[in-house]
């Protein structure tokens, strides 16, 4: 294993990353259905508050031009709103 795979494996596990299927057939195939969706606000769904991500959102907001920040903030809340447990 390489070292820096060796780093990446372990932010992996300190801040709780990993990948979710791409196929939403796939990722809610095991979910029990108990009620219909419900639409979620952005302004409901926090950042996580860490020293990291302050760090990185300050880092991408300096550097990352405004589409590319708006997008992966698009992307997260995304993926927290399809997957709130996550």
């Amino acid at each position: 294993m390489s070292v820096l795979f060796a780093s990446m494996s372990k932010h992996v596990e300190d801040y709780g990353w990993h990948a979710v299927p791409r196929s939403l057939d796939t990722l809610v195939a095991d979910r029990p259905s108990s009620k219909p969706s419900e639409p979620v606000k952005v302004d409901e769904i926090p950042l996580p508050d860490s020293p990291v991500v302050k760090q990185v959102m300050a880092y991408a907001g300096e550097h990352l031009p405004s589409k590319t920040f708006n997008h992966s903030m698009r992307v997260f809340y995304y993926g927290r709103a399809t997957q709130p447990s996550v």
